[in-house]
């Protein structure tokens, strides 16, 4: 597939920048993919079409800074998620939220989960939206906010609470 992206860029550095984007980042948007739909076929196709859209607005590349490529090109294969789920009317659960694992229909789609999150502080939601809907592992977390790891771990652990605690008060049953 990386061949066929390659002969719609013009210059070869483009295409060398695109074949470096391509292999940093295709294996974690297709994990993105793949835990959002739960269909291979579906997944292959959300990447697709996401590498298409970087394709189509390459020219933003040079004008986005490096630390925030990534979460860049993330919320481009989560986009097309949505729209793939969109077409097959399908609603997006938060099963994925262990704390939700059993009762995950009580929230009824990704717009009440992102409604819940914004109900928490800053420093527990950007932990929490990194690792569960980002899929950022303790590490990677740590890098970019610039703590340590137990400190990732600390504040994802007290943000599942604060989250449990909203879900109580808006009647959610847990």
């Amino acid at each position: 597939m990386l061949s066929f992206f390659l002969t719609v860029l013009e210059s070869a550095a483009d295409r060398r920048l695109f074949a470096s984007i391509y292999e940093q980042h295709h294996s974690k948007m297709e994990r993105i993919a793949i835990n959002m739909l739960k269909n291979q076929g579906d997944a292959e196709d959300a990447v697709q079409n996401a590498f298409m859209q970087v394709i189509r607005n390459f020219e933003k590349i040079n004008q986005i800074p490096s630390e925030e490529l990534p979460f860049w090109i993330i919320s481009i294969v989560k986009n097309e998620c949505y729209m793939i789920l969109r077409k097959q009317k399908r609603v997006v659960l938060v099963d994925d939220l262990s704390l939700f694992a059993e009762r995950a229909a009580d929230v009824p789609d990704y717009a009440a989960l992102v409604d819940l999150f914004s109900n928490l502080p800053d420093t527990y939601r950007q932990v929490l939206e990194m690792k569960v809907l980002l899929g950022y592992t303790d590490k990677e977390i740590s890098a970019r906010l610039g703590i340590t790891e137990t400190a990732v771990s600390t504040r994802a652990s007290r943000g599942r609470q604060l989250l449990r605690d909203i879900l109580d008060k808006e009647g959610f049953q847990l």
